[in-house]
């Protein structure tokens, strides 16, 4: 895989600052009591627009090229899914890549086992990373998960809970790299997960550096 450069899109202090502004003319008053220094190489502070238009060119689509698998629609970007997907005759399946900087983050053991734990699952050890199965992404050997059980979403400062979803499946890997993870989960119900295997392997090896030739099949 060629080397790049993480480019992740964090602008908390200077978003705080904007929420600060915007509250002038209004009763009340706003405090900032939270602040950081920039990530090396962090563009800069996307202000004044909405969270949809914030969120939608991210910098992980900008990096990436990749091959939507049939039957995926392509979502609105969020700040914790910048490529995201539905499928499923209802669209309950979802599908998701999150560029995630190890700062504040966790690696890859911590969001294992967050994953493990939205499934009602018991945390895994250190030691337990080895036996895991792998998937190849950017061409290289990765941790990867498959978890079945009740799923119910949530588990970070920004994501509530969601209503417990019984029999569902969830399949997940990370590739990590200096400074950053690229996250990739995919949920269902376990029948609709097991027709999308197939997608979901065909698009992790899919994924590549922008601008550069995909791998031959």
């Amino acid at each position: 895989m060629p080397a790049f450069s993480c480019k992740t899109s964090s602008a908390a202090a200077l978003l705080g600052v904007a929420l600060l502004l915007s509250a002038c003319g209004r009763a009340g008053r706003v405090e900032v009591v939270e602040s950081r220094a920039p990530f090396k190489n962090e563009p800069p502070a996307k202000l004044g627009l909405s969270t949809g238009q914030r969120y939608a060119a991210n910098d992980a689509q900008g990096m990436l090229r990749w091959t939507t698998p049939a039957g995926w629609n392509f979502l609105p970007a969020t700040e914790f899914r910048h490529l995201n997907f539905d499928f499923g005759p209802k669209r309950e399946g979802e599908a998701y890549l999150t560029l995630l900087p190890t700062a504040g983050g966790g690696g890859v053991l911590e969001n294992f086992n967050r994953w493990r734990k939205q499934m009602g699952q018991e945390p895994l050890a250190e030691a337990d990373l080895a036996a895991l199965p792998k998937k190849t992404i950017f061409g290289r050997p990765v941790p990867f998960l498959d978890i079945r059980g009740t799923f119910a979403a949530g588990g970070g400062p920004a994501m509530a809970p969601t209503a417990p979803k019984e029999g569902y499946r969830m399949l997940g890997a990370i590739f990590e790299a200096p400074g950053f993870l690229f996250t990739l989960k995919l949920t269902g119900p376990a029948a609709l997960v097991a027709e999308q295997e197939g997608a979901f392997e065909a698009f992790c090896q899919s994924l590549g550096v922008a601008g550069t030739p995909a791998a031959a099949p």
